[in-house]
């Protein structure tokens, strides 16, 4: 858990996406699996579908990856949850922007291409093995600098900095 400045701490993270039912959910699982059990993290979705992409959920059980939730979530349902950090998981055609109740914390955006939903199956879980790869990466970074004594402004700039890996 990031201590920041007196008594702040940076222990919850929530992943956002248009649907909440493929590119949060891999990052949420990632992120479930890689950090403390003391960083709290969620994800949900503007526009949610109702269920996590079936693809996406078989890709996280072959893999060994915790499955977070059997449906997707609104972004409204984590109101309570009061976010630190907030990561915005768009493409260019969509640019989902977080609502105002997220403003209080860090929001990073993070271009990550959606899921096609015109390509076949087989295609789709290639393209969770390459957002699981990327998020990893990341991710893993994510994770050393939440239990370090990292500034906020300087964490901040160091998870832009990840945008592009």
């Amino acid at each position: 858990m990031m201590n920041i400045g007196e008594g702040m701490n940076m222990d919850k993270v929530l992943f956002i996406c248009k649907h909440n039912a493929g590119r949060s959910v891999i990052a949420e699982s990632i992120a479930t699996q890689l950090w403390s059990p003391a960083i709290k993290v969620a994800s949900g979705g503007s526009h949610p579908v109702g269920s996590i992409d079936p693809v996406v959920k078989q890709f996280l059980e072959d893999h060994s990856m915790p499955v977070p939730h059997n449906y997707s979530h609104s972004w409204e349902e984590r109101t309570a949850f009061q976010p630190d950090i907030v990561f915005i998981l768009c493409d260019t055609l969509h640019q989902e922007r977080a609502p105002m109740w997220l403003s209080g914390g860090i929001r990073i955006n993070w271009q990550v291409d959606a899921f096609d939903n015109k390509i076949s199956d087989r295609d789709k879980y290639a393209h969770c093995q390459r957002l699981r790869d990327s998020l990893h990466r990341r991710l893993s970074i994510v994770g050393e600098l939440l239990q370090s004594d990292i500034a906020k402004e300087e964490l901040e700039i160091k998870l832009v900095e990840l945008k592009g890996m």
